[in-house]
C-alpha cells in the first residue's frame, strides 16, 4: 500500500472525533470488532427521486394561507431528506418544516430521533435544526446524543454532545463536549471542552481540539508501553514508555517524531519523514522515507547509540524503476539493547538497485551493488558490489523459445584477505533453447542449455569454464471422475519423464553464491544439483516422478495433492564416502477439508530406509480467533518444533500462543503468548515475547495494547509483531 493510501483511510463522516487518546489526533488507527450489527434508530427510508415533496399524515388543515398543520403519522419525503413527526407545520411562504413529538429525521448520511426538529429550504441548501437528538451514521458506525445540531449543508454544530463508535446503546468509552462543529469547506473540525470516558472513568481532557475532516492531521498519536529484561546483571523488569508527535506537513509528505523512554538506556529521540515524489520530466512518481534514532549517551554504556534508515523508490518511466536503500546502526547490538526488535538477523544490508523490463519485447536489464553491516553477531557474507545484468527472450513459433542472458558480478567479502575468501569478477553469460509440444493428452519439452563463466579474481589466478546441457521434459494427462465421501472429484493423474545430460567439468576453486539443492520434486525435475552458476555438476540423469490431484469438479478447489520423484544416475555420484545411483524419493502430500489443511514433504532414503529432510504441518483454522497449527521440520541435522493457536476462552476472550522449539539442542528459539479481550468497541491485548539470542541469552519484551475502536491505539507495532509471530493470528479489528 502507497503513503497516499495509507494516510487517507480516514473518513469523513469520522472526522470529528478521531483524534488520539491523549491529545490531537494525527491519522488515527481504525480497529473494530465485526459484530454484524445492523441496528438503526428507526427503519431506513427510501429518499424520493422526484423534486416534489411527498406527504403523508392523518390529518391536515390550513391555519392560514400558506400555513398547513399535519397530525398523526406525519411523513415527509424529499431527495434530500426524510421527516416524520407526530405534528409538522408547514409553512409554505419560507418553506419551512417545523416538526413535534417523535421525531425522525434522516439525509444520505445520517439519522436522527429527536423532540423537535425545523427544516428550511433555501435555494439548493436544506438548513436544519434539531433539539435533544440521538444520531447515528450508519455506514460508519458513529452515534450519540446533542441537545442540539443545526446543518447549513456545509457546517454542522453539536451542542453537548456525547459520541461513540460503540453499538447503539453501548457507551463503553465515549467522547464528550461543549461543542463541535464541522465544516466540510474548510476541511476541519473543532471542538470546545473535550472529555474521553472509557468504561465510565474519564481518561483525556481538552479544552480545546482541532482537526482535519479528511485526511491527515497533526497532533499527539497514543502513547505505547511496554517492558523488557535487560542481558546485563541487575537489570531486569524494565519499562518503555513512547510518546509520539505527528506533523502533517503536507499532503504529500509527514514527519512522526517519538520520544522513547527506556528505563535502563535513558531517552531516545526516533523521527521518521515521509514525501511521495509527483510525476515530472524525470520520473513518474516515487516515493522517499528516512528514519533515524538517536541516544546522547546509554545509561550503562555511555555511548552514543544510532540508527539511520533511508529508502527512495522511484518508477523513472513505465519499464524503468529505481530503488536505493541503506540502513546503519552505531554498533551491532543496537537492536539487541534499544530497539528489541530484529534481534535474529546477522546483517543489514544497504542496496541499489536500477531494473528496466520491457515485457512486450521480454527484455530485462538491471544494475544492483549492496553493502553490509554485521550485527547480532552475525558473520560476513560474499555481497555483490555491483551486478550487472541483461536478458532477451525470443519467442518462436510451434513452441519456440530461446533466451540469452549476460550477468557480470563484482564479489566482495569483509574477510577477503584470508584464503578462503577469494574475490574479484565473474562473467557468466548463456543460451537456453527449448521447445514446447503440447496436446490436451501429453506435453514434450526438450531443451538445451549452453553456458560460459569468466573469473577474473583479486587474490588468485584467473580462471574460466564453458559447458552445456541437454534434456527432455515429458508429461502424460490423465483424468477420470470418482466420488468419494459423497462428493463428485475429478481426478488427474500425470506421469511425468525427464532425462538430463551435463558432462563432467571441474568446477572453479571459488565459490561465491552456490549450495547443494535439496531434493524436492521440482528440484529433481530441473536436473541441477545446485544453486547459482559456481558449482554445476555433472549429470546423466533420468527422472520418473508421478503427480494426482483430487479436485472438486464444482468448486474447482483442490482437496487433495500428491506427488513423488526419484532420480537415477547414470553416472554413479559419490555421497558420505560411498556411491550411489539413486537419489532420495522426494514425496509431498498437501490436503485441504473444511477447517483443516495438512501439508507434508520429505526426501526418503530407501538405502537407509530413514527420512532425510521432512516438514510437516497440520492446521485446523476455524476464524481468526479459533486455530491450531502444529510443525516439524527436520533439516537433515537439527530438528524444529512449531505451535502457533488461538482459543476463545469467551465470546470476548482469546489467549494465543507462538512457539519455535528446536528439539535438537532443547532450546526455545521464539515464543509468543498473550490474552485479548474484544468487544465491538474496544479491545485489549497483552503479549510477552521471549527470543533465543545465543550463549544461553534471551530477550524478553512485555508489550500492552488498548484499542477504542475509530479512536485510538496505544501500540499499533504491537499488531504487525503479533501477526508476524503467530501466524493465520488476524490482529486488524475491522477484518474480523
Amino acid at each position: 500500500m502507497n503513503l497516499k493510501n495509507q494516510l487517507t483511510r480516514m473518513k469523513k463522516s469520522l472526522a470529528f472525533c478521531s483524534f488520539a487518546l491523549l491529545s490531537g489526533l494525527a491519522s488515527a488507527q481504525g480497529y473494530g470488532v465485526n459484530c454484524q450489527d445492523s441496528s438503526l434508530l428507526f427503519p431506513k427510508q427510501v429518499l424520493s427521486n422526484s423534486d416534489a415533496l411527498d406527504v403523508l399524515a392523518d390529518r391536515s388543515e390550513i391555519t392560514k394561507s400558506d400555513t398547513y398543520l399535519l397530525t398523526g403519522n406525519v411523513s415527509l419525503n424529499s431527495r434530500d431528506y426524510y421527516l416524520a413527526a407526530d405534528e409538522v407545520v408547514i409553512k409554505k411562504s419560507d418553506k419551512t418544516s417545523t416538526a413535534k413529538g417523535q421525531v425522525s429525521y434522516q439525509d444520505h448520511e445520517l439519522m436522527f430521533v429527536g423532540d423537535r426538529a425545523v427544516v428550511k429550504k433555501q435555494g439548493d441548501r436544506t438548513y436544519t435544526t434539531l433539539e435533544q437528538v440521538q444520531f447515528h451514521y450508519p455506514e460508519s458506525k458513529i452515534n450519540g446524543q446533542a441537545g442540539q445540531v443545526t446543518n447549513d449543508g456545509t457546517q454542522q454544530v453539536f451542542d453537548s454532545v456525547e459520541y461513540s463508535l460503540c453499538p447503539l446503546g453501548n457507551t463503553d468509552w465515549q467522547m464528550k463536549a461543549d461543542q463541535i462543529t464541522l465544516n466540510s469547506d474548510t476541511n476541519r473540525g473543532v471542538a470546545s471542552d473535550v472529555v474521553v470516558e472509557f468504561l465510565g472513568v474519564p481518561v483525556f481532557y481538552s479544552p480545546h481540539h482541532e482537526w482535519v475532516l479528511e485526511g491527515r492531521g497533526s497532533g499527539f498519536l497514543a502513547p505505547g508501553f511496554g517492558s523488557y529484561d535487560e542481558s546485563v546483571a541487575g537489570e531486569n523488569d524494565n519499562y518503555q514508555v513512547r510518546i509520539p508527535y505527528y506533523f502533517n506537513i503536507a499532503p504529500d509528505r509527514d514527519f512522526l517524531l517519538t520520544l522513547n523512554q527506556l528505563s535502563s538506556r535513558g531517552s531516545v529521540v526516533e523521527g521518521k519523514y515521509r514525501q511521495l515524489i509527483a510525476a515530472n520530466q524525470y520520473t513518474d512518481e516515487g516515493r522517499f522515507e528516512i528514519e533515524g534514532h538517536y541516544l546522547n549517551e546509554d545509561d550503562i554504556t555511555n555511548n552514543k547509540r544510532w540508527l539511520l534508515n533511508s529508502q527512495v523508490d522511484l518508477t523513472l518511466n513505465s519499464n524503468t524503476e529505481l530503488s536505493i536503500s541503506t540502513k546503519r546502526v552505531s554498533d551491532q547490538n543496537y537492536f539487541k539493547d534499544i530497539a528489541h526488535t530484529n534481534t535474529s538477523a546477522s546483517a543489514l544490508n544497504s542496496h541499489i538497485d536500477l531494473t528496466y523490463n520491457d515485457d512486450e519485447n521480454n527484455l530485462s536489464a538491471a544494475v544492483f551493488a549492496e553493502s553490509e553491516q554485521l550485527i547480532n553477531s552475525g558473520s560476513a557474507k560474499y555481497t555483490r558490489a555491483p551486478e550487472l545484468s541483461i536478458s532477451k527472450g525470443f519467442a518462436g513459433l510451434d513452441g519456440r523459445q530461446m533466451d540469452l542472458s549476460l550477468v557480470s558480478t563484482k564479489f566482495e567479502h569483509k574477510d577477503g584477505n584470508t584464503s578462503d575468501k577469494k574475490t574479484g569478477v565473474r562473467t557468466h553469460a548463456q543460451a537456453d533453447f527449448s521447445r514446447s509440444i503440447a496436446t490436451n493428452a501429453y506435453s514434450l519439452t526438450p531443451k538445451l542449455s549452453l553456458s560460459t563463466t569468466d573469473y577474473a579474481l583479486d587474490n588468485a589466478a584467473d580462471e574460466s569454464r564453458s559447458i552445456y546441457s541437454v534434456g527432455v521434459d515429458s508429461k502424460l494427462f490423465l483424468e477420470r471422475e470418482v466420488n468419494l465421501f459423497g462428493t463428485d472429484l475429478i481426478q488427474t493423474l500425470t506421469p511425468r519423464l525427464a532425462y538430463n545430460y551435463t558432462p563432467s567439468k571441474a568446477d572453479p576453486s571459488v565459490n561465491f553464491d552456490s549450495e547443494s539443492k535439496s531434493n524436492s520434486y521440482e528440484g529433481l525435475f530441473s536436473g541441477k544439483k545446485y544453486t547459482g552458476v559456481d558449482r554445476i555438476g555433472k549429470a546423466n540423469d533420468l527422472t520418473a516422478g508421478l503427480e494426482s490431484d483430487f479436485i472438486d469438479e464444482e468448486t474447482g478447489e483442490t482437496y487433495l495433492s500428491l506427488k513423488s520423484a526419484q532420480t537415477f544416475y547414470g553416472d554413479a555420484i559419490t555421497t558420505n564416502g560411498g556411491t550411489r545411483k539413486y537419489s532420495d524419493i522426494a514425496l509431498s502430500a498437501n490436503a485441504s477439508f473444511d477447517s483443516f489443511t495438512f501439508d507434508n514433504s520429505l526426501e526418503y532414503d530407501p538405502e537407509t530406509n530413514k527420512i532425510d529432510k521432512r516438514d510437516s504441518s497440520i492446521s485446523y483454522i476455524l476464524n481468526p480467533r479459533k486455530f491450531l497449527t502444529l510443525a516439524h521440520h527436520y533439516d537433515g541435522t537439527n530438528k524444529t518444533a512449531e505451535l502457533y493457536g488461538t482459543y476463545p476462552v469467551t465470546q470476548n476472550v482469546h489467549v494465543f500462543a507462538g512457539i519455535n522449539r528446536s528439539i535438537t539442542d532443547s532450546i526455545t528459539n521464539k515464543e509468543t503468548t498473550g490474552i485479548a479481550y474484544e468487544s465491538c468497541c474496544w479491545a485489549l491485548r497483552l503479549a510477552h515475547f521471549k527470543k533465543y539470542m545465543g550463549n544461553n541469552d534471551y530477550d524478553y519484551v512485555t508489550n500492552f495494547e488498548l484499542v477504542l475502536k475509530g479512536l485510538a491505539t496505544t501500540s499499533p507495532s504491537l499488531a504487525r509483531r503479533l501477526e508476524d509471530e503467530v501466524p493465520n493470528y488476524l490482529a486488524d479489528l475491522d477484518n474480523l
